[in-house]
């Protein structure tokens, strides 16, 4: 495997599949839903598209209840907020198209929050930043971007992943799926020579099948949760104020290490300075050790 300099992230394509309503989880009291300040498509419960195979961002769990890193921020936030939460899991494409069309508040997964995006949808904060990975089966020997020119390359349709193969990988077959577990599928019976990810969620499938990552790179935007370009900005406003409180009590960090091993990026750093005093004391997590 070789670190590379340079950058990308996340996204999928639609149709709601499922819908689940959960009291979220975390501290604080949940209030009346007939007492809730914010405009919302249902009141006093925050509509969420999710996925239902994200890891470690967005997954459903052996009870079919949405779990996963960006899932539990979510649950957090808003049980803080005194407010529940509705899932409807659906693709990433979904998530965007399901926005922009009013028909959620949030979208909770992880989603790159990149410019293009943002004419759209508005963004909170990011909550997370990594890397953009090429998968390969574990017997591969390719190295670089390079080593796949020719051969037949998977990505999510509408992802920044695919926006990342346009870009970088001019010579290769891009082949496109709708969502990861066929883009997975499809790499480990030989459909396709190599899939391209987010790195958490690559790692993820690393720890689990017999795939390596090739290559790794830098990404150009965080993950953030996008929500309704004419959604309530108090919201937005409140439900990144709760993460930066999380970060300050050690909640944000409890959530990190539990599903992720990666340090925490000097970009994220940037966007979430109050990471500063945690990463004082927990230097493992420190961005000079990526």
């Amino acid at each position: 495997m070789r670190l590379t300099s340079r950058r990308p992230l996340l996204a999928g394509a639609a149709a709601v599949t499922l819908v689940l309503s959960l009291a979220a989880c975390g501290g604080g009291a949940a209030a009346d839903p007939a007492s809730s300040k914010y405009e919302l498509v249902q009141n006093g419960v925050i509509t969420a598209a999710t996925q239902s195979e994200q890891p470690p961002f967005a997954i459903t769990d052996s009870a079919g209840r949405p779990t996963g890193f960006a899932v539990e921020l979510m649950n957090e936030s808003a049980k803080r907020l005194g407010l529940k939460v509705q899932y409807k899991t659906t693709t990433l494409q979904g998530i965007l198209a399901g926005l922009s069309a009013g028909q959620y508040d949030v979208g909770v997964a992880g989603v790159g929050a990149t410019a293009e995006r943002k004419k759209s949808v508005a963004f909170t904060t990011p909550f997370y930043w990594g890397f953009t990975d090429i998968l390969t089966l574990k017997g591969g020997r390719q190295n670089a971007v390079s080593d796949f020119d020719g051969k037949r390359v998977g990505a999510v349709s509408g992802s920044v992943q695919e926006d990342f193969v346009h870009r970088e990988m001019k010579r290769v077959k891009l082949v496109k799926f709708k969502d990861q577990t066929a883009l997975i599928t499809q790499l480990l019976s030989g459909g396709i020579e190599a899939a391209v990810l987010g790195g958490a969620s690559a790692d993820a499938y690393v720890a689990k099948e017999p795939l390596r990552i090739a290559v790794k790179l830098e990404s150009l935007q965080g993950s953030a949760f996008p929500m309704r370009k004419d959604g309530d900005p108090e919201l937005l406003k409140d439900i990144d104020e709760q993460i930066d409180e999380m970060i300050d009590d050690g909640t944000y960090i409890k959530l990190y290490r539990k599903y992720f091993h990666d340090p925490i990026a000097a970009d994220l750093v940037k966007e979430r300075t109050k990471l500063t005093k945690q990463i004082m004391k927990n230097p493992d997590l420190d961005p000079s050790r990526r």
